[in-house]
């Protein structure tokens, strides 16, 4: 199966699972967001924001992704620095699903609430915007990230991405790459 099969794929599975209530939404971040707004470069996976259902647990959410895709799930420790609380990841195809909850993880949130659609390998899913892209870059903050915060200033609101990065405590961070 190719990346963009995989793609499609996860994307179709959220979006139903979305329907059914089991999560409320769901936007698309790290490397393949950045297609939606700068050229594209190469990445090795899909990572999601997820805002699960109140009703659901996160291990109920896990649960699904292995009864429904047929695929094992690798838990991951939140990490302090990323304000990531809950996470996992499952192999589709080729490519890695990373799948971020947003409970406790307010910036992440607000991502999602503020993101957009857009089309990304033909197929229409939510994107977060450059700024909050921006942001949530800023938190591993790797050499690579650096990089594509450089890219997507070009096509930041710098007014509210100053506004937003004050918002989190992450203005500091974002003048030292700025």
């Amino acid at each position: 199966m190719s990346i963009i099969e995989s793609f499609k794929k996860t994307i179709i599975f959220f979006d139903e699972i979305k329907s059914e209530g089991v999560i409320e939404d769901y936007a698309l971040i790290g490397g393949l967001a950045l297609s939606a707004w700068i050229r594209p470069r190469t990445t090795q996976d899909i990572d999601l924001a997820v805002t699960v259902s109140e009703r659901i647990k996160w291990a109920d959410l896990i649960s699904i992704v292995e009864t429904r895709l047929h695929k094992r799930v690798a838990i991951h420790k939140g990490t302090q620095r990323t304000n990531i609380k809950e996470n996992f990841s499952f192999v589709s195809g080729q490519i890695e699903v990373d799948v971020i909850s947003t409970r406790g993880f307010r910036l992440a949130d607000a991502a999602i609430k503020d993101a957009v659609i857009a089309d990304v390998f033909g197929i229409n899913v939510k994107v977060v915007t450059p700024e909050y892209l921006i942001l949530l870059k800023l938190l591993p903050l790797s050499n690579q990230d650096i990089l594509d915060i450089t890219a997507l200033l070009k096509k930041a609101d710098k007014n509210k991405l100053k506004t937003l990065a004050q918002k989190y405590y992450l203005l500091s961070k974002l003048e030292s790459v700025w």
